[in-house]
């Protein structure tokens, strides 16, 4: 049963956050016992989230860059049993990331959707209709906060997610695991790496998985593999070229329910989560992806660097989904069409479409000294072209489903409009400094000039230039303490059409942060941030159509984030919260669907039993705040309570082999992670548990 009180909720929250923070304290402990931030045992160590790339595309401690950045390892990742980007993102200060969405990994960060990258190549164009990542083929995440387009050029306000995939080791070593959890997921993975000879190693990842989702009729399969090799013939130089091959099966799975059957719903006419309102026969999500990339890194000198991106992408995706309609009658509160007590309109939406991306970046890395004055410049210049081929089909309130007892086969099928290109080109060019004053401060300074048009084909072309620049401050009061400041802006153009077949311009974007990092030992990093940040021509829900998009105004938010990782061998814990403020300029209250508060912890903790046996247990709790939709002229206004849940994790080592369970909102509360004016609510992830059996060599 799903139905318990309130107070027993938040005790059995409470006492598993209480065990957390327990058993927090002997590995605080161990680390501090007499040993320090230089004493540490090396062999007990776990240096989380030290170095960063994405920030500067130079190799940077964290403590001395002038902007947030997060660190998501494989293995937290693997402890969290996330299957997803976007459950790889829950305890992040600042992300929010709403309810599950086959479509997409949309992130949301400090109120702004965050930007998907691969190795530093940007992955999605706006909403493009790609299989989501794969988790089991990246060996870290990336999370760089703030806007970025200094040096990445097309970026959000909020930052850039950036995945890295997994490359090949010189070591020889994989692991092959088999999974089954809820919904009959049954998933087979493997990894395997190694050298063939004493310069060139390779590595093959694999995934299979057959599985159901959370609403009937909705699959969730997926085949992938992905080659890598790594070519080193000398120190100095490195080569790698990796190839991913992906498909999936899943129609989309962010089904809605109407207010009176959801939030509002009194207990006799509650719809069950996975009541499906498409139509089997109609309702699909077939995507296919392939991509190849190669990586160059070659050292001159220790002065001279130069580095190299480049990325071939083709897709194609064939969508179709028979959906909810239930603001047709223009009263929230009554979703019925007229005569009716049960039936609710539905519109379709479908759409086929192909792409073709080139992505490269290329830069040089110039080191020097000016008297006492230590200078990384960057001298870079990237280039994209993206195309895509599509062929809409929309009809709105073209059949209706009884909700209560549906009945399938009564809507017909869709009809497509005739293809449409897009081709979007960006050519950047950008220079960075990071000065560095001894050991007392360091200094970023950037800026880049980008050339973007666009064309739709029977269009004319639309040619953008736009500038963006940087500049940031770190002081180091102390080895371990940093203050730092900065200013940063963002460019953004979009690709597709909306589903009228107009065209978006490109999002402009600035902030302004403060904020203080710690790193009292080398497991341990914690920060506090202020940031102002602001959009301009931002993208909302269209008021007459929730699953179209416009253009108006600006958005603006203002907030204060707070995030500490502390991780030992067998320790770990984060601590995540965030609160913000933010608002469309022509709202003078908190933007829809965006929560002030964010909060979360998630520890991990291992015991040796004995007999090369070990066992690991893991937990967490994260918050989100409630939230408010408003509608823009009728004033009826929705309220989406807030919501705490829980997530554990228990497993068993022997020697080579691991059995891990994890569980997703383990208590299995009812909760909506956002409610619509338009009059309805998306439904909340049930509780899901998942077992591995891994074999590690």
């Amino acid at each position: 049963m799903r139905k318990q009180t309130e107070t027993n909720r938040r005790m059995k929250r409470l006492a598993l956050l209480s065990a957390c923070c327990i058993a927090a304290l002997p590995g605080i402990a161990a680390a501090q016992d007499g040993q320090g931030s230089a004493g540490e045992d090396d062999d007990n160590i776990i240096v989380t989230g030290s170095r960063a790339t994405t920030a500067t595309k130079t190799d940077t401690p964290i403590l001395r860059i002038p902007q947030a950045i997060e660190i998501v390892t494989l293995e937290e990742m693997q402890d969290r049993g996330a299957q997803n980007i976007r459950e790889a993102l829950k305890y992040t200060a600042g992300v929010y990331n709403a309810s599950d969405d086959s479509r997409g990994d949309f992130n949301n960060i400090r109120g702004f959707q965050s930007v998907l990258f691969v190795d530093g190549l940007k992955r999605n164009y706006g909403f493009v209709y790609m299989p989501r990542p794969e988790i089991a083929t990246l060996e870290k995440v990336e999370v760089l906060v703030g806007p970025a387009s200094v040096l990445y050029g097309a970026g959000s306000a909020s930052g850039l997610t950036n995945m890295q995939t997994k490359r090949p080791q010189f070591e020889f070593g994989g692991s092959a695991s088999f999974s089954y959890g809820t919904h009959n997921r049954i998933e087979g993975t493997y990894d395997i790496t190694g050298p063939i000879s004493d310069n060139v190693a390779v590595r093959l990842v694999g995934v299979v998985r057959n599985s159901d989702s959370r609403m009937d009729y909705t699959p969730n399969d997926r085949v992938v593999g992905q080659g890598a090799i790594t070519w080193r013939p000398s120190d100095r130089t490195d080569i790698t070229a990796i190839g991913i091959y992906q498909r999936d099966n899943n129609a989309p799975n962010y089904n809605i329910n109407p207010l009176i059957t959801s939030l509002y719903a009194q207990s006799n006419n509650r719809i069950p989560d996975s009541r499906f309102f498409g139509e089997p026969g109609i309702n699909k999500g077939n995507k296919e992806y392939a991509a190849a990339t190669l990586l160059i890194s070659h050292e001159f000198s220790d002065l001279l660097t130069f580095r190299s991106s480049t990325r071939y992408t083709v897709a194609d995706t064939h969508q179709a989904e028979v959906y909810l309609n239930p603001s047709s009658t223009g009263n929230p509160l009554n979703p019925f069409v007229a005569g009716s007590t049960s039936r609710v309109n539905r519109n379709l939406f479908a759409i086929n479409i192909s792409y073709k991306v080139f992505n490269s970046d290329n830069n040089l890395g110039i080191n020097f000294d000016t008297g006492p004055l230590s200078h990384k410049v960057l001298l870079g210049v990237d280039y994209s072209h993206f195309k895509q081929l599509s062929s809409q089909a929309f009809a709105s309130n073209q059949s209706t489903i009884d909700i209560f007892n549906p009945v399938y086969g009564l809507s017909p099928g869709p009809v497509f409009a005739a293809p449409v290109t897009q081709i979007l080109k960006q050519t950047g060019y950008y220079a960075q400094d990071q000065i560095d004053f001894g050991e007392i401060a360091s200094l970023v300074l950037g800026i880049r000039r980008d050339s973007y048009s666009k064309q739709d084909v029977g269009r004319p072309v639309e040619k953008t230039n736009n500038t963006s620049k940087r500049a940031g401050l770190t002081v180091n009061i102390t080895p371990t303490l940093a203050p730092f400041a900065s200013y940063s802006e963002s460019f953004l153009p979009i690709s597709g059409l909306n589903q009228f077949g107009n065209t978006y311009v490109p999002l402009i974007g600035n902030q302004k942060e403060f904020g203080i990092k710690w790193q009292p030992l080398r497991s341990t990093l914690l920060r506090v941030s202020y940031y102002d940040v602001e959009e301009a021509n931002s993208l909302r829900v269209d008021p007459a159509n929730p699953l179209n998009r416009i253009q108006t105004g600006s958005v603006r938010s203002k907030g204060v984030e707070f995030q500490a990782n502390h991780r030992t061998k067998d320790f770990s814990l984060t601590l995540a919260w965030s609160h913000a403020d933010t608002r469309v300029s022509d709202q003078n209250y908190q933007q829809d669907a965006v929560p002030k508060t964010l909060a979360s912890i998630y520890g991990t903790k291992s015991v040796e039993l004995g007999n090369d046996l070990t066992l690991r247990v893991g937990a967490g709790v994260r918050h989100q705040g409630k939230m408010t939709s408003r509608h823009p002229t009728n004033g009826f206004i929705v309220h989406t309570p807030s919501y705490t849940l829980v997530d554990a994790m228990v497993a068993f080592d022997y020697k080579k082999w691991s059995l891990q369970f994890n569980a997703v909102n383990l208590m299995d509360d009812l909760y909506y992670p956002s409610c619509s004016y338009f009059g309805s609510c998306a439904n909340g992830e049930p509780r899901t548990v998942n077992g591995t059996l891994t074999y590690r060599f």
